[in-house]
């Protein structure tokens, strides 16, 4: 019977031994492919060794499926890059196509991997990666002025990474080249609603490009007389100051001074650039001059300070003062 044990004994020894070797010998050799940038074998070697590794209680099987486990979202990037570099070489747009999504699908393993491993670093590494691939395919679309297949594609990459900017920035624009405003007006609402001062450059552009676009709509709606059109809009606005720099403006050119002295000096306050605050000021005193309101309209048309108003507004305090 003693026999019988020693013999087993030995046996399970064996069976340990061999698994031991097995997991480092593959967890060798895939360190050897990542080193080659073989990516797909060292993606398949590292899957492996996790496989066959993990739960294992010797050491040496427990250090190679850890490391395995931190290389694995690398080796799987790596060939979501590659895949992504043959996108930009390729001349058919079915075989960019077809390159982009075999790239987004092997990072969006990475990222699965990292976020199973707990592995931050690379899941924020993987993520990046993926942004820039969704700005490549969405950029060629953009340049190219097919703004539906860009905005299909900058969208996917915005939901994946709301605080990718340069995304949302490009899908904003694809928006308002298609004539989409609030979608655009949403998205940069959103940018700008980000954290100061980590964001304060992405806030900057999505104030600026918002403003942009408004100013342009309410260009044509104006040319239409569309005032209660305009006053409409506003309230669709996110962005509350740039909401009441516009409901001031079109209340002035319906000639409904008593609305924007009701809300001008409200609407002042939130603006957060002088040429904003300028602009509110610069209709509040006209709508006090207007209603004959001498002293109020000379106050508020001092606030005036930034161009395109500021040298209307002393010219006219110069002869409301006489």
């Amino acid at each position: 019977m003693k026999k019988i044990i020693f013999m087993v004994a030995a046996l399970m020894g064996f069976t340990f031994a061999s698994a031991q070797t097995n997991v480092v010998d593959t967890y060798n050799q895939s360190v050897q492919a990542l080193g080659a940038k073989d990516y797909a074998k060292a993606a398949e070697l590292l899957e492996a060794v996790i496989a066959d590794g993990d739960g294992e209680e010797d050491e040496a099987i427990m250090g190679c499926v850890e490391n395995a486990k931190k290389n694995l979202p690398a080796a799987y990037q790596g060939m979501g890059l590659r895949a992504a570099g043959a996108a930009m070489k390729a001349q058919k747009p079915e075989e960019k196509d077809a390159k982009f999504a075999e790239a987004l699908s092997y990072l969006d393993k990475a990222k699965a991997k990292a976020k199973a491993f707990n592995q931050a670093r690379a899941l924020a590494t993987a993520t990046a990666a993926a942004g820039k691939v969704y700005q490549a395919q969405g950029g060629g679309y953009y340049n190219a002025g097919n703004y539906a297949k860009a905005i299909e594609v900058f969208s996917k990459g915005y939901a994946a990474d709301k605080r990718n900017t340069d995304i949302a920035m490009m899908l904003a624009e694809s928006y308002f080249k298609s004539d989409k405003y609030n979608e655009g007006v949403k998205v940069c609402s959103e940018v700008a609603a980000l954290p100061s001062p980590k964001y304060d450059a992405a806030i900057a552009k999505a104030k600026a490009t918002m403003s942009q676009y408004t100013n342009n709509k309410i260009a044509a709606m104006q040319q239409a007389n569309d005032f209660d059109g305009i006053i409409k809009m506003s309230e669709t606005i996110a962005d509350k100051a740039l909401a009441q720099k516009v409901a001031v403006q079109a209340y002035f050119l319906k000639k409904d001074y008593a609305k924007v002295i009701e809300i001008g000096e409200a609407a002042a306050a939130l603006q957060t650039d002088d040429e904003s605050k300028s602009a509110v000021y610069f209709n509040l005193g006209s709508a006090y001059n207007a209603k004959e309101m001498r002293d109020k309209a000379i106050e508020a048309l001092k606030k005036v300070t930034a161009e395109p108003y500021a040298t209307p507004a002393k010219a006219a305090v110069a002869e409301l003062s006489k």
